[in-house]
């Protein structure tokens, strides 16, 4: 009930223009549930709170950069939601936060689909959004295998990686500086940031725990509100 209350607590205060910024801990998604948090994750309450439709989950760390077309839903279910609006829509709002960053797209099958032999949603669903926008001006490209684009990206020929589900893109920015990656809303009318793991409740109270990402996420908070 706790953690409910502290979000909804903080939502107040945004709305009275009493801060400006939210950095948010982990919660536990299976017991804030018993208090009515009928949401996926803090990402999805703040958009349903200001009325934001357009929004993304960004992880970051030092080295990598990922944002995610889908976030906390079933693997198999991957394929059906993406859609060539949305990943329009998130290679937009990474250009608004990240102006002239050279963006890479991931595929969603393996060799981004092998020009269909391993799946079409490469030439059906993405590659269109990636046309799109570029006809806007923005520095996109894509899609790439998922097993080379975020090598190429830590070696700084990418800014960001917009991933096409969840794993795809936390498992590389958590491997790359696990103690420092930042989860970052985007598309949201306040900075909101948030550290880039769980509640660890195995470690509680013990005085072992690594506050690395908290630090980070307010730093990150701070550059972000300029």
């Amino acid at each position: 009930m706790a953690q409910f209350e502290y979000l909804k607590s903080a939502v107040n205060s945004i709305k009275k223009g009493e801060i400006d910024a939210i950095v948010t801990l982990p919660i536990n998604k299976e017991s804030i549930r018993y208090a009515g948090f009928d949401f996926p994750g803090h990402t999805e309450y703040f958009a349903f709170q200001f009325n934001v439709k357009d929004f993304a989950m960004m992880l970051a760390n030092s080295k990598l950069k990922v944002v995610l077309e889908t976030i906390h839903i079933p693997l198999k279910e991957v394929p059906e939601k993406i859609s060539t609006d949305s990943i329009f829509k998130k290679v937009l709002l990474i250009d608004k936060t990240f102006p002239g960053e050279k963006i890479a797209v991931a595929g969603l099958n393996p060799h981004a689909g092998e020009d269909g032999l391993f799946g079409n949603e490469e030439k059906r669903i993405i590659k269109p959004a990636i046309e799109k926008a570029k006809t806007f001006g923005i520095d996109v490209c894509g899609p790439f295998p998922s097993d080379t684009i975020f090598n190429r990206a830590v070696l700084g020929e990418f800014g960001t990686v917009l991933c096409m589900y969840h794993d795809q893109g936390l498992i590389p920015v958590k491997l790359t500086g696990f103690n420092e990656t930042v989860n970052i809303t985007l598309g949201l009318p306040f900075v909101r940031t948030s550290v880039g793991h769980g509640t660890a409740y195995d470690i509680a109270g013990k005085g072992i725990a690594d506050i690395g990402s908290f630090l980070r996420a307010v730093e990150v908070a701070v550059e972000l509100l300029g």
